[in-house]
């Protein structure tokens, strides 16, 4: 137990249904074109995080998301819970920021606050078309093109541009060219029940970028699963228990 809980937290993400009233979409003139599937307005999806295939469940990870009037906000919390919480209190804040446009989301700050170390950030400069990575004691740039996403970004990105087929994936370690593809739809047996979802596969040649997403049809293509696996094979998988649509109610 204490060993996987350490792989968990060196490992550093880049991480029966409930559903509130019907949510409010959008459609702003800004993002008239973004895919057909409407994208909530607003809402939160709460993972149990698990150590690979072995059941261990080491986590929680709470995601939140909002738009309105061409602008985007989201972020995504892990946190330790149980007896992997006896361990290692651990917390990793994930958030992205940016526009909506007619062609997707376009980010323009990604950052990750996690306790005991300094703030972790990527800058989104479209005009120069570059993208600036600040570690503190690193400093990185790398190019972008058009449809380029962050680690978190990229959930919902690509359930509405169903078209791309690779793209440059920035988290707050590196900027990665990665292969997307569209591996069909499936059953998928989550803490929630089994959900449809369609698969996708999202992977960089340099192995930086190892990412599965199950995006729930029927539920606005909403992320819910995320599977991960680092450069040693370590693999997170979270799945989601529950989701709310609109406005937060509190509580976890």
């Amino acid at each position: 137990m204490r060993s996987a809980v350490i792989r968990w937290f060196a490992f550093c993400f880049g991480v029966a249904l409930s559903i509130a009233a019907p949510a409010e979409t959008t459609t702003s003139p800004s993002a008239a074109g973004f895919g057909a599937v409407n994208w909530p307005a607003s809402g939160r999806i709460v993972f149990r995080v698990y150590h690979g295939d072995t059941g261990l469940q080491l986590g929680r990870t709470t995601h939140h998301w909002q738009h309105a009037a061409g602008r985007y906000q989201m972020e995504s919390l892990v946190e330790t819970t149980g007896l992997a919480a006896l361990f290692k209190n651990f917390r990793y804040l994930q958030r992205s920021e940016g526009t909506v446009t007619a062609a997707g989301l376009r980010p323009d700050r990604f950052s990750v606050d996690q306790k005991g170390k300094p703030l972790q950030h990527a800058r989104f400069d479209w005009d120069r078309a570059q993208v600036f990575i600040d570690r503190g004691d690193s400093h990185r740039e790398a190019p972008l093109a058009a449809g380029d996403q962050d680690v978190l970004s990229v959930w919902h990105q690509l359930a509405r541009t169903p078209q791309m087929q690779s793209l440059t994936v920035v988290s707050n370690k590196s900027a990665a060219v990665s292969l997307v593809r569209d591996l069909g739809s499936e059953n998928v047996a989550l803490p929630l029940g089994t959900v449809k979802a369609r698969h996708l596969s999202i992977k960089s040649d340099d192995g930086s970028v190892k990412l599965d997403l199950w995006l729930a049809e029927g539920q606005h293509l909403l992320p819910v699963r995320i599977r991960i696996e680092d450069r040693k094979g370590e693999v997170l998988d979270q799945q989601a228990e529950r989701i709310e649509l609109g406005a937060p109610k509190g509580g976890s």
